[in-house]
């Protein structure tokens, strides 16, 4: 494969593990028991509760404002509030003013949530590579193909364009 083909081909493959990320525990719990959905969340997120690694997906992207962060969680910004704090408080994210207007407060990933959600890509990977590993070459590129095709559907910003009621935690 060219380097600027795998290049593209592992930022798909980024981008569809995000939009897992962001959606999976939709996802799992629609086709998984509760039980195994757990393990599996368990084992890949690393401790890190799913509304936070959503969170964390959300910012992977760059900072942004309280209430943005709220409109793409479909949280309350209340909501959001805490849930910032509890990203602090683990040293995943920052608060940071915007200047020249310091009463703007934008949040951002920290170098530590930046590195925690690095290593929930990679275990993504090792499990999406266990899944694989059964299948023929053929079938790989086939599953990853059909893969990338859902991931399309399942784009943010297609999610983002859906209405959302916010709820709370």
């Amino acid at each position: 494969m060219a380097d600027g083909a795998k290049v593209r081909a592992e930022q798909q493959i980024d981008d569809l593990l995000d939009t897992l990320l962001m959606r999976g525990q939709e996802l799992a719990h629609l086709l998984l028991s509760r039980r195994l959905s757990a393990g599996l969340y368990r084992r890949i997120a690393g401790g890190i509760p799913p509304v936070q690694l959503q969170a964390l997906t959300v910012l992977a992207a760059g900072d942004v404002r309280m209430h943005e962060l709220a409109r793409r969680l479909g949280l309350a910004t209340s909501t959001v509030t805490r849930l910032v704090d509890r990203l602090e408080a683990a040293g995943l994210a920052e608060r940071r003013t915007e200047r020249p207007d310091r009463r703007s407060v934008l949040v951002g990933l920290s170098t530590s949530g930046s590195q925690a959600l690095h290593a929930v890509r990679k275990r993504l990977r090792a499990v999406l590579g266990e899944l694989l590993a059964g299948l023929p070459p053929h079938d790989q590129g086939e599953f990853l193909r059909l893969l990338a095709k859902l991931g399309e559907g399942l784009n943010l910003q297609a999610l983002e364009a859906l209405p959302v009621r916010p709820r709370s935690r």
